[in-house]
């Protein structure tokens, strides 16, 4: 018969092997109720200018679907070239010939009157980069080139849900930007897995505005993603769409709407992850 005396240092045994096996094993792969989860999407854009002209107003495409929310303008965020909060633009979502659209206006949009100086070696090698105001210009130019440097303002928009979002096929089934057309499948250039999908799709934006001057008033690209992210101690892991729109150029005589191409990259990262 087996001594109480060797049960007890069997079980001690036990727990000392086990438990730093069993820690191991919840760091390394716990169950799904020990996960936390972070879902959310990212709109980002720019406006540049590089003379200041007035009454200048925006319609880009935005987010729309149940995740946006009743007051999407809340999380909506405005910065300056210096990395200073606009606080006086107005903003709203508004419904156009092509639906909802962001809409952003102000009386005065500043560019600022600078360049970036190039100096360039005989071989042709860069020797020098700077910015520079219009009266820094030097007199000689050999060997050097002048580039005008827009004036650039951001715009972002960030919002956090509590509930996992659609990242393989956002288009009509989650929320996604608006207006979009023409949605075709494509083949994926830099797939991640064999769950990626990847589309092409078109969308409209407008910029109109009132200059004295030559003025040119770029869009860059509009980028929208979308993740849900879980994780606890070493295990942790996503999945994400990533969607953006060619950058475009707006002149005095080439103001209004304007097509944008689209690009989405869709179903990256894990599919069997811990639900929440």
């Amino acid at each position: 018969m087996v001594s109480s005396k060797r049960l007890l240092v069997v079980a001690v045994a036990a727990v000392v092997v086990l438990t730093p096996l069993t820690l191991f094993m919840l760091v390394v792969a716990p169950p799904g109720f020990m996960y936390s989860h972070y879902t959310t999407y990212s709109y980002t854009t720019t406006v540049s200018t590089n003379s200041t002209v007035e009454n200048a107003t925006v319609l880009l495409p935005f987010p729309v679907g149940d995740d946006v929310g009743a007051d999407p303008l809340s999380e909506l965020w405005l910065y300056d070239d210096a990395g200073n909060r606009i606080t006086d633009w107005d903003t709203a979502v508004v419904e156009t010939p092509h639906g909802p659209m962001l809409r952003l206006h102000t009386d005065r949009l500043v560019g600022e009157d600078r360049y970036t100086l190039w100096t360039y070696a005989s071989n042709g090698s860069v020797i020098d980069r700077r910015i520079i105001d219009a009266d820094e210009v030097p007199e000689n130019m050999t060997n050097r080139r002048l580039v005008p440097e827009p004036t650039s303002y951001s715009v972002g928009w960030q919002v956090t849900v509590d509930h996992d979002i659609e990242t393989r096929y956002p288009i009509g089934n989650g929320s996604f930007l608006a207006p979009v057309d023409n949605v075709t499948s494509v083949d994926c250039r830099d797939p991640w897995t064999a769950t990626d999908v990847c589309m092409s799709f078109s969308s409209v934006a407008s910029v109109t505005y009132e200059s004295e001057t030559p003025a040119t008033v770029t869009l860059g690209e509009v980028r929208f993603e979308g993740w849900n992210e879980w994780g606890f101690g070493l295990s942790n892991s996503f999945n994400a769409f990533e969607s953006s729109t060619t950058a475009t150029t707006f002149t005095a005589d080439r103001q209004g709407w304007t097509v944008l191409d689209g690009q989405l990259h869709a179903g990256m990262g894990r599919y069997d992850g811990p639900r929440r």
